[in-house]
């Protein structure tokens, strides 16, 4: 049976979006979705250590590895995979946001089931998190090539700020105030429903985006071989930086997972931000390359102690 924290269900969510817009189509107002990412992507936090970052101690090389992954590989993939789409703006941008973003929300879970090294990760994530936020948007100016400019991005601030940090910064408090025992397995409960919370999410936005733009649906297909070929590629350039660092199986598994998992649940809020006129498919993109990656994710999980064998 299929767990209720399988990554699976935010495809699931999503599709069962999609499969409404023809039968029931429906508009539910951007504050309404905006309100229902708020609260995914508060427990998405609760299960991030955001009052202990850089404490995690010989993480050193994993840090190094992702960094150059993220700033480096990633971006030339994206670039690369995104030009495919470049006859199609919104698809291109769609993309870009999409994979340009370094994952918070799946991977950590899955590293964990895997038998990756977990503790290697964690405390880069609320780097990773600022950085979804301020480097993933003038890279996407810089690799669309004209299509993303920065008069795009004004639009955007406010919904960071109170969809995206402010969560953030309320799962902070709740960390502080939550060290005591019982508190703190409120916390870890409410972290295990993060998955329910982003399906939920996209379930909604599917539906209503999806509804206005009905005879566009069938060109989200275009977008799922190349989320696909990411997660194939990716795959061995990670695991050859990985093996350059000189790092544990553990750890190897560890940037395996954490190279794949991309930052879509945290940008399907800014893209409902962007001018609706223009931009108004981008969500549906970045949620299928979500989706993918929710789907692909669970196949590294299976296949990655087979890929890095042995222990620490």
């Amino acid at each position: 049976m299929l767990s209720l924290r399988s990554p699976v269900w935010i495809a699931v969510g999503f599709m069962a979006g999609l499969g409404l817009t023809s039968l029931w189509p429906i508009a539910i107002p951007t504050t309404a979705l905006f309100i229902a990412h708020a609260i995914a992507i508060f427990h998405v936090a609760l299960g991030l250590p955001l009052l202990s970052f850089g404490r995690v101690v010989g993480s050193g090389r994993v840090w190094r590895a992702l960094i150059v992954l993220n700033l480096v590989v990633v971006p030339a993939l994206a670039f690369v995979l995104s030009r495919i789409q470049w006859r199609t703006p919104d698809l291109q941008v769609g993309l870009l946001l999409a994979l340009l973003a370094p994952g918070v929300a799946l991977s950590i879970p899955v590293i964990r089931r895997a038998g990756g090294d977990v503790e290697s990760v964690l405390g880069i994530t609320p780097l990773l998190l600022a950085g979804q936020l301020v480097v993933v948007p003038p890279l996407a100016i810089v690799l669309s090539g004209g299509q993303f400019h920065w008069s795009d991005l004004p639009d955007t601030f406010m919904p960071i700020v109170w969809v995206i940090a402010l969560p953030v910064l309320i799962a902070a408090l709740f960390q502080f105030v939550g060290k005591m025992p019982r508190l703190d397995q409120v916390r870890q409960r409410l972290s295990n429903s993060s998955v329910l919370w982003m399906s939920i999410a996209f379930f909604l936005t599917a539906w209503s985006v999806g509804s206005s733009h009905v005879e566009r649906l069938e060109q989200l297909a275009w977008i799922v071989p190349l989320a696909i070929a990411f997660l194939v590629v990716i795959a061995p350039i990670s695991l050859l930086i990985a093996g350059l660092v000189g790092v544990t199986a553990e750890r190897r598994r560890a940037i395996l997972i954490a190279a794949a998992g991309r930052g879509g649940v945290v940008m399907v809020p800014i893209t409902l931000a962007l001018d609706p006129e223009y931009w108004g498919f981008l969500p549906l993109v970045v949620m299928v390359q979500a989706s993918v990656e929710a789907v692909g994710l669970v196949v590294y999980r299976t296949i990655s102690p087979e890929i890095v064998p042995g222990t620490q």
